[in-house]
């Protein structure tokens, strides 16, 4: 099975912001949307979760145009983790996780509704948080506990729109290592929003570079990453090497610059 997203063109009032975007993430890998601010990484998701609504194009999971779907039925495919946290502060954060379970359960939370909230929390590392309120959390605590609620509802279709700015990079690491880990062994279609070109390198299948609205390359951190694409797309001048089988981006400074702030 493969997320096919095919010909999307979204618009905010007269201001067209994304222009026939077109890619796929097969079952099993982690695609990366790569891009300056603005680039269209986070309408991008929000179109393929139904926040945003295209003027064309078709978002398509196992021959069903997601697009197409009710909310509800939607929500049992696709798990969606937003730049900031819009749990409910008054919740506890396990109340908060158990809101995952929503479109697979009833009135009252089943025995199997309970395993994944605990098993979320404690991928998520919030097992003795687990009785504390949102509303006490730290920023990057309440963002663990979003991630724990998208991997609660157990989705076929994970979207995360830069899920890690707001982590220290212990939770960076760990975010985009659980990322990987659960589209691979649940053999969902993971997508990512993401700023960093090294970090998505390491744990992206697949990475997609987006300026202006538009998809300029679509594959593999190798095959995408090149000095002159990252550099007209960012506007810098970059380097790409190779790290332990990594491409590695960094940015090509002048010696003027090397040499500030040292002794």
């Amino acid at each position: 099975m493969t997320l096919t997203i095919d010909g999307l063109d979204v618009s905010y009032g007269s201001r067209a912001v994304l222009h026939a975007a077109t890619l796929h993430a097969p079952a099993g890998e982690l695609l990366g949307l790569l891009g300056p601010n603005g680039s269209g990484k986070s309408t991008l998701i929000k179109t393929v979760v139904g926040i945003n609504r295209p003027r064309a194009g078709t978002v398509r999971w196992h021959g069903t145009d997601l697009l197409t779907l009710p909310r509800r039925e939607l929500a049992r495919l696709v798990a969606y983790v937003p730049q900031q946290a819009d749990a409910p502060f008054s919740l506890t954060v396990f109340d908060a996780v158990m809101l995952g379970r929503t479109p697979h359960t009833g009135i009252r939370p089943r025995a199997v509704d309970v395993e994944h909230v605990e098993d979320a929390l404690r991928r998520l590392g919030l097992e003795t948080l687990a009785d504390r309120s949102v509303g006490e959390l730290s920023g990057g605590q309440a963002q663990r506990v979003l991630i724990a609620r998208a991997l609660a509802q157990d989705p076929t279709v994970l979207l995360l729109d830069e899920p890690t700015s707001a982590l220290d990079l212990r939770y960076q690491l760990e975010t985009l290592r659980l990322a990987r880990d659960v589209t691979r062994e649940h053999g969902a279609a993971g997508v990512i929003a993401i700023h960093d070109l090294n970090q998505a390198a390491r744990f992206c299948d697949k990475v997609a570079l987006l300026r202006d609205g538009r998809v300029v390359a679509h594959g593999t951190p190798q095959e995408v990453y090149s000095a002159d694409l990252i550099g007209s797309v960012y506007g810098i001048e970059a380097e790409v090497s190779d790290y332990r089988g990594f491409p590695e981006v960094r940015p090509a400074l002048a010696e003027s610059e090397l040499l500030v702030g040292a002794a």
